[in-house]
């Protein structure tokens, strides 16, 4: 199975539209707003855009000019990039196969440690929030692969031992941003982090910016509650992700592909009893997390302007509706289920 710690790791070596010295730079001219700055920097990298034509360079190159292109649109307003840079961000999203400007994982997994680090602020705040949500990403990686092997579990025995990996690395994604969470207030992460996740408008299509949906839970979501849910419900998380999907990386959109079209281990455990024990287990890991996380999520919400949306364009009502999810999962075990 591919690894996305692998091929992220690879990545943040890399630094094909020679921006160092740029991204060095970024944190001071978002202090001073120098929007003539950003708009010469994101122009003059995108010139180096056309000669990319390998994965992993392109994908390093988006990082960095999406992270360039994000502040521009911070401080001007305006959501569509210059022409320039917009040709050459469709161009690099294509050679990625990719959306076309920055995700989660080039924010977190794809950033350089150390003194090559990305960051808007350059922060203590920030780069505490790089690290817990690369190493939790790194962590639901591992969970995927685990995951990924309990339908062909051919008893109890084999089911439990893969889950209580995959539950290992679900507590440990939980702890990263609970470190996140403990760190970063809501005012800090609305008023000074936030404004630099815009939506962009790249060649008629509104991309979002780097959210928690995107992040790797969305894989191991999917292969636990794939039809799950009934009726609305069921409608609602089929255009969740459809909306979130297209922001992963390849090898995990072709896994929740893949699951989309089979029942997830809920329903799965229905008509093998031997899984039931196990996904139990990892449903009550997911509920653990979705119900403090929409605290974070409200709590935040309630220092921003009425209507406000996350990064990933939602309201917390998309976090109750996956709790609802999560919990028709739970359903699916109890004796006498209709469904």
């Amino acid at each position: 199975m591919t690894l996305t710690h692998d091929l992220d790791s690879t990545t943040a070596t890399l630094d094909p539209l020679g921006a160092d010295a740029v991204m060095r730079a970024l944190p001071q001219a978002n202090i001073s707003a120098d929007t003539r700055w950003l708009h010469t920097r994101a122009e003059r990298l995108s010139r180096h855009a056309a000669s990319i034509r390998d994965v992993a360079p392109a994908r390093a190159a988006l990082r960095d000019l999406g992270m360039i292109t994000a502040c521009l649109a911070r401080h001007t307003g305006r959501q569509i990039p210059p022409p320039a840079v917009e040709a050459a961000m469709l161009h690099l999203g294509a050679t990625a196969d990719e959306v076309p400007r920055e995700t989660v994982y080039s924010y977190a997994t794809r950033n350089p440690r150390g003194p090559r680090r990305r960051s808007f602020t350059d922060t203590p705040g920030e780069h505490v929030f790089i690290d817990e949500v690369t190493d939790a990403s790194h962590a639901l990686d591992d969970a995927i692969r685990h995951c990924a092997g309990m339908p062909e579990a051919a008893n109890q025995e084999a089911a439990d031992g893969l889950a209580a990996t995959v539950h290992e690395r679900l507590r440990a994604f939980a702890a990263h941003l609970l470190t996140v969470k403990r760190t970063l207030t809501p005012e800090y992460f609305t008023g000074l982090l936030r404004p630099y996740y815009p939506p962009l408008d790249i060649d008629g299509t509104t991309y979002y910016a780097p959210g928690g949906a995107q992040m790797p839970l969305l894989v191991l979501d999917v292969m636990i509650l794939s039809q799950a849910a009934t009726g609305n419900l069921a409608a609602w998380y089929e255009q969740y992700l459809t909306d979130n999907v297209l922001y992963l990386p390849p090898h995990h959109r072709a896994m929740v592909d893949a699951a989309r079209r089979t029942p997830g281990l809920a329903r799965l455990a229905r008509h093998r009893p031997h899984l039931r024990p196990a996904v139990s287990l990892l449903i009550d890991d997911l509920l653990r997390f979705r119900l403090p996380h929409r605290q974070l999520a409200r709590d935040n919400m309630a220092v921003r302007d009425d209507g406000a949306l996350g990064s990933g364009g939602y309201t917390t009502s998309a976090l109750d509706r996956l709790l609802n999810v999560t919990e028709s999962a739970r359903a699916l075990l109890s004796p006498g289920s209709p469904v």
